[in-house]
């Protein structure tokens, strides 16, 4: 008979701000590396996700200026992943539902209008592209990179 043997590994876990799931050291330590850049964070699910709740857990009442932005972004990424359907005045009105700035909101329609798809995959990047600038600009994220490395120094001590 063979017999099998494994090492058993101990992997630390780390709560995440909202209190619903647990994440890896590592896991912790991978999304403190992307908060070097407003941007790494948001194309990284993972690490989107926590700013996120990292959001919902610190506001009071209605949402900030900082999530009103985040879903912008969001919403305009969604919009840019979708290839097959045609941007129409139904997706500025979800974008103005959010928060979109009227200056946005004016230059997405003569967009929309030309018909152009480069024109308006061009609009959404500006959009997401002002959105990160004004995130960036915000103490929420500074805050959020400094809540990260308080857990990491919590497991290191």
């Amino acid at each position: 008979m063979a017999s099998s043997s494994y090492k058993s590994k101990t992997v630390q876990l780390i709560r995440c701000f909202c209190g619903c799931s647990d994440m890896s050291v590592e896991e912790v330590r991978r999304i403190y590396t992307l908060t070097n850049s407003m941007h790494q964070t948001l194309l990284d699910p993972q690490a989107a996700k926590l700013f996120r709740r990292y959001l919902e857990t610190h506001r009071l009442g209605d949402k900030g200026e900082t999530e009103e932005y985040l879903d912008i972004y969001e919403k305009c990424a969604e919009f840019l992943q979708e290839e097959q359907r045609t941007f129409t005045l139904d997706h500025i009105d979800e974008l103005r539902d959010l928060g979109l700035s009227n200056h946005h909101e004016r230059d997405l329609m003569r967009r929309t209008r030309g018909g152009q798809d480069s024109d308006i995959k061009s609009g959404l990047n500006r959009i997401q592209g002002d959105c990160l600038n004004e995130i960036e600009a915000r103490s929420d994220f500074k805050e959020f990179r400094s809540a990260i490395l308080k857990k990491m120094q919590r497991i290191s001590d």
